[in-house]
């Protein structure tokens, strides 16, 4: 019997345990390192996408149960006035602590073994074999690894060349003109990202920023401050902030790259850097992307492959094929928002097909 680690119960790493519950000769532990549920930056946004894909592995009904379900977009450009979008796409936000626990219970039910509040602190080897991981506990074994440990995680290399992105954001209650809709902020300071309005309840909306590192370094407090003063500050007038402003660096790479794939290791999600460079959107990523690592380990291990040269060139290949077509469209889109092409965009919407094309590009930005 192999024993499958796996590092991080965020998407990338839930995804990866279903894909392994239930495979022969296999045991699969899942180790995350806070209690759950636990709190996660994160605009919490489901994509159509996503909600199609978790129902493709069972747990979207259940999510759906739970989730604040989202009817459309407005759009803001830096000099127009906004454009609502609605159409037959389904999408919704959901904590990502729901979330999150969500996925590992499920995981739970179809055998995977789940630890958490479990810290792992390194990789253990016997030359390029991979033994188990040491964790705040103790050694434990492992036969290989799936690391799934986030933006923070140090147990793969980052590829060279990757994207920077800084993020911000606070939670708040009584925002004026909150409805079922999500909104979304395209101006100078934050071009070719944005920032955001995403509606969690009837009453409270999580408020957000993104913007790339070159675009003025680490000043992201201060970005979300002129950001809420600039565009937001009449409606903020009576509404109550709940908690803190939170905010993290999230790493993106503009392609699937070979440091992925180490002897006895694969990465995937943000510890891969599988985040669209444009939309900084990372769940839809991590689940495909943790997907694709459990699926092919599973298929290693029952041909005793799982240490072959040939299976960590073809890893990167698996996650290109799942994922290079919508990383290269964020590429596409985030080279197009560099542009005046939004704010003439919105200065035509009223024609049918600028609405549509208008619609078909920014689904992806109801994200998480």
């Amino acid at each position: 019997m192999k024993q499958i680690v796996i590092i991080g119960a965020g998407p990338a790493g839930c995804s990866a345990a279903l894909a392994l519950a239930g495979k022969a000769g296999l045991r699969t532990l899942l180790i995350e390192r806070y209690p759950l549920p636990r709190t996660k930056v994160c605009g919490s946004g489901l994509s159509p996408w996503t909600l199609t894909f978790l129902d493709q592995i069972g747990v979207g009904e259940a999510i759906r149960k739970h989730a604040f379900r989202i009817h459309g977009a407005s759009i803001y450009g830096d000099k127009s006035s906004a454009i609502e979008l609605r159409g037959r796409h389904q999408t919704a936000v959901l904590l990502r602590s729901e979330l999150d626990r969500l996925l590992a219970e499920e995981a739970q039910r179809r055998g995977v073994e789940l630890r958490d509040n479990l810290r792992v602190q390194r990789i253990l080897r016997e030359g390029d074999k991979v033994i188990g991981v040491e964790t705040s506990e103790g050694p434990i074994e492992a036969d290989f690894v799936i690391d799934c440990s986030g933006a923070r995680g140090n147990f793969s290399p980052r590829a060279r060349g990757n994207f920077t992105l800084h993020t911000m954001l606070g939670w708040y209650e009584g925002v004026q003109g909150a409805s079922d809709v999500v909104e979304l902020f395209f101006d100078s300071e934050l071009k070719p990202h944005y920032g955001w309005v995403f509606p969690e309840s009837e009453r409270r909306v999580n408020i957000g920023i993104c913007f790339a590192a070159d675009a003025g370094g680490d000043n992201a407090r201060e970005r979300f401050e002129s950001f809420l003063e600039r565009r937001l500050a009449k409606r903020l007038r009576g509404a109550e902030q709940i908690g803190r402003w939170v905010g993290h660096p999230v790493h993106a790479s503009a392609w699937p790259h070979g440091e992925m794939a180490s002897p006895g290791c694969f990465a995937a999600g943000e510890a891969a850097q599988m985040v669209d460079v444009a939309t900084a959107e990372g769940i839809y990523h991590g689940l495909v992307s943790g997907r694709v690592a459990g699926e092919y380990v599973a298929e290693l291990a029952a041909t005793d492959q799982l240490y072959s040269r040939e299976a960590r060139g073809r890893y990167p290949w698996l996650m290109r094929r799942a994922l290079g077509g919508r990383m290269l469209g964020g590429r596409a889109l985030m080279g197009a928002l560099r542009t005046p092409v939004l704010d003439t965009a919105l200065r035509f919407s009223n024609y049918d097909a600028t609405r549509s094309l208008l619609r078909r590009a920014f689904t992806g930005l109801y994200h998480g």
